[in-house]
């Protein structure tokens, strides 16, 4: 995948071929780190890839910060489902604290973690209610 993006400076459909679901996760994940996705990059991503309808919880967290890095609205509704029926917090924390910091989208994700924060467990619940008191002042 990224030796064809860079070789042709394009991404094409066929890029994640043959790649395992660690690779694919690798490749968001390196993304993420390196800041390296616009807005339309990652539109551009999920067109060809459908990343925001992937079932495998790694690279859908992966992907959800990924795109709510790059303000991708679309990916709003995913990440808040994703979190509302993922109880693990190596999951649910990141997602959260990334939509926390997005202004204009904290509102719903602080909807969201009052509808749900029975689902968490204990320690869960308590570290996001940290986060967000920390994140958001409340």
């Amino acid at each position: 995948a990224v030796v064809s993006t860079q070789s042709t400076g394009k991404v094409a459909g066929s890029d994640l071929d043959g790649l395992t679901p660690q690779q694919v996760k690798a490749t968001l994940t390196l993304l993420f780190e390196r800041e390296a996705a616009t807005l339309e990059t990652v539109q551009t991503l999920d067109k060809l890839f459908n990343f925001s309808s992937y079932k495998n919880c790694d690279i859908l967290n992966s992907w959800c910060r990924l795109a709510i890095q790059a303000r991708y609205e679309p990916i709003v509704p995913v990440a808040l489902a994703f979190v509302s029926r993922q109880g693990r917090m190596k999951y649910v924390r990141p997602i959260y604290r990334d939509l926390f910091k997005w202004s204009e989208q904290s509102d719903k994700a602080v909807e969201m973690y009052h509808s749900k924060k029975s689902f968490y467990m204990g320690i869960c619940r308590n570290m996001l209610t940290k986060d967000m008191n920390s994140i958001l002042g409340s």
